[in-house]
């Protein structure tokens, strides 16, 4: 199990993180014991032990994707796990929902999925509104240029999800601190932001934006 560069995330912090209910998030990478349901929709890139399970950076990101398509936008779960299993051939990797080529080929899901034989989504949604409103979600996704993989998410105002620093937490952008320590530390100083900021060399409004998030995202705070 490599977690390095990789980030570690559990399920409830996967479904803290995207707003997916927990019990969905769970239902993608596990199979029920009792048979029921369709079946799991991601292979997680870590093994788990015992009852604990831990998920990639790349796992979070499928399931920002997923949902956003499954919410957001009405397409039917059969047809995302049907283009998801296409578009692993199609892209070389285990995570095409991952991948920039998603995004900036607008005809590229539409095509997948109407091969499968399902109802033409741009019967139910125009193309070009389609993509032009899950980039407004996934535009905060920054990507390699190498692997063309998603590698960054900026989730929130000043705030970075990095797989690269602090194991993926939530982080304030380009100072690697976690966002959890300044808010925790805003609280233990009398909510002094500008005491904080002095301590950790940190603007006032990157604290304030650390406590936001942390707020916002159902983080306990931390008296």
């Amino acid at each position: 199990m490599v977690f390095l560069d990789n980030g570690v995330y559990t399920l409830a912090e996967v479904s803290q993180l995207t707003h997916v209910h927990p019990a969905r998030v769970r239902s993608w990478f596990i199979q029920r014991a009792d048979g029921a349901g369709h079946g799991q929709v991601f292979e997680a890139d870590y093994q788990p032990v015992g009852r604990d399970r831990a998920v990639s950076f790349h796992d979070l990101i499928d399931v920002l994707v997923a949902a956003q398509f499954r919410d957001r936008h009405n397409v039917p779960m059969r047809v995302v796990r049907r283009a998801h299993g296409i578009l692993q051939e199609e892209l070389g990797t285990k995570h095409p929902f991952c991948h920039s080529d998603l995004y900036t080929d607008g005809r590229r899901i539409f095509q997948n999925v109407a091969r499968l034989g399902e109802d033409r989504l741009s019967d139910v949604i125009s193309r070009q509104q389609f993509f032009l409103h899950i980039r407004e979600k996934l535009d905060h996704i920054d990507y390699s240029q190498a692997t063309r993989l998603a590698c960054r998410w900026k989730i929130a105002r000043g705030v970075v999800l990095d797989p690269s620093v602090n194991m993926g937490r939530p982080s304030i952008a380009d100072t690697g601190i976690a966002t959890f320590v300044i808010a925790s530390q805003y609280y233990a100083n009398a909510e002094n932001a500008s005491l904080v900021a002095d301590l950790y060399g940190i603007s006032e409004t990157d604290v304030l934006n650390a406590v936001r998030f942390e707020g916002l995202y159902g983080h306990r705070r931390v008296a």
